[in-house]
């Protein structure tokens, strides 16, 4: 789980902002883990502000620095895997840095870097419960290896040592390194936290997969299949059954991604391809709807249902961006209600336009699962604020708080009446 995570310079953001997934309360303990040591860690957080406020940034910046940590690069010529820096300051390096719970133990990431190189990072951990050095890196030149120091308590020998210092290319991390070369059994500590992040962290919208991909995970897998149809039947999509079938049809003028990948030609001006069907109930009644006939809201709601499967199932860290898109205001609750009282150690990072769940109990009460994006009007860049910190009283309504501009992060937008140039003004 995330704990702790703030960056400097990137997209919209310019000053240092943070996004702090900590609390206090130990009210309703379903809503957050208990990490140890008075640590306890939501699991749900959500992002609002306008359009254009950098709500999105938050969440690739978030995604970015454990991109830089895990994937490696084998060209010394290849740039740093980031985004653009803050577009006024394309000159100056970007900081990063993220604190996270990966197999009950704690790790601390620092990092910083412009598009050529990485400048310096710092990798801390708690393997016993206080912090100990796991490695540290700084930038020497761009003919120049790096300068690599390994904290005694990770206990890798010599010649791992020397293995990663002659392998750390200056464009990415020294943990990277683990993806492209054999290493002996004393680097368990370094392959246990690459495979975590490799395993456990799923990017901006990752769970929108291919819906032939989705059912490929279903095909075989019962527990899954039943999940899925118990969720989509709770849902109230009369749902009762999907199955895959492979049809020939006749080869259309357009053919999709989807069309393409799932395809074969089949004959002269005929393909076949594997078709998605979904079983409906209508009181006593049943009829078979493909997937192309299902509504936007039933296709996005199929799609977030592999988050969701994996969270309550597993431990996992999911980044989705508008996640209401297409789905009615109760059915996202429903959906967030469902990942937070089923799911063990997962987390939820999401953001989100759809302020009428600010009126719900599940944000109303929870008011440190939330957080304001809000563009800095001088400067043009991204600020964040979490709910709880505007000092609100209890009985105040957030809804009607942020509604009324009290917590900022709404457009301010001008008159609808338009004028042009040509017009004649009474």
């Amino acid at each position: 789980m995330i704990r702790e995570f703030w960056v400097e310079n990137f997209l919209s953001i310019k000053e240092r902002q943070t996004l702090n997934f900590e609390t206090k309360s130990k009210d309703d303990e379903w809503a957050s883990v208990d990490m140890g040591g008075d640590k306890r860690i939501n699991k749900l957080a959500v992002i609002y502000g306008a359009n254009a406020s950098g709500k999105s940034n938050m969440l690739l910046a978030l995604q970015n620095v454990f991109e830089i940590l895990f994937y490696a690069r084998n060209n010394r010529q290849d740039s740093v895997r980031t985004r653009r820096p803050f577009a006024l300051n394309d000159d100056k390096q970007t900081n990063m840095y993220v604190s996270f719970y990966a197999n009950h133990i704690r790790y601390d990431y620092t990092v910083s870097y412009t598009k050529e190189c990485i400048l310096f990072e710092l990798l801390e951990w708690y393997p016993y419960g206080s912090k100990s050095l796991f490695y540290e890196r700084h930038f020497v030149s761009q003919e120049s290896q790096a300068e690599i120091k390994f904290g005694t308590s990770l206990k890798v020998s010599a010649k791992t040592r020397d293995v990663f210092q002659q392998n750390t290319l200056n464009n990415h991390s020294v943990l990277s390194v683990f993806d492209k070369i054999s290493f002996d059994i004393d680097a368990k500590p370094v392959a246990d936290l690459y495979y975590w992040i490799d395993n456990y962290i799923h990017g901006v919208n990752s769970q929108l997969n291919l819906p032939i991909l989705i059912m490929k995970s279903i095909e075989g897998n019962d527990k899954a299949k039943q999940f899925y149809l118990k969720l989509l039947k709770k849902a109230d999509f009369n749902i009762v059954d999907l199955y895959t079938e492979r049809v020939t049809e006749e080869l259309p003028q357009r053919i999709s991604l989807y069309d393409l990948m799932n395809s074969s030609k089949k004959g002269e001006g005929q393909i076949e391809r594997t078709k998605i069907y979904f079983v409906c109930e209508a009181g006593k009644d049943r009829f078979t709807l493909s997937y192309d006939e299902q509504s936007e809201g039933t296709k996005k709601f199929l799609a977030n249902l592999t988050s969701l499967y994996s969270s309550v199932t597993d431990n996992n860290i999911y980044l989705i961006d508008e996640i209401d898109s297409e789905l009615h205001d109760d059915l996202l609750l429903f959906y967030l209600n469902t990942f937070i009282m089923n799911s063990k150690e997962s987390q939820l990072i999401f953001t989100s336009q759809e302020t009428s769940l600010l009126n719900e109990d599940l944000l109303n009460t929870h008011r440190d699962f939330v957080f304001f994006a809000e563009k800095n009007r001088d400067g043009a860049y991204s600020e964040y604020t979490r709910a709880d910190e505007f000092g609100l009283h209890k009985n105040l309504s957030l809804y009607k708080s942020y509604r009324n501009g009290r917590l900022g992060a709404i457009p301010q937008l001008g008159s609808p009446l338009l004028y042009l140039e040509n017009d004649e003004k009474d």
